[in-house]
């Protein structure tokens, strides 16, 4: 079970998708050199951001 299934209600939850979307971003603008993101399918949505 993810986190995301514990959340009450749709406020709470869309708080949480753009903290982890920020997230993601931080993380990946503080690359110096290079970025290597990998997963498996699916992949993050977050990720849509970045194409």
């Amino acid at each position: 079970m993810s986190s995301f299934d514990l959340l009450a209600d749709e406020v709470e939850l869309e708080d949480v998708y753009e903290t982890e979307r920020q997230l993601l971003y931080v993380a990946a603008t503080r690359a110096r050199d290079r970025l290597l993101i990998s997963g498996v399918a699916p992949g993050s949505e977050f990720l849509r951001d970045f194409t």
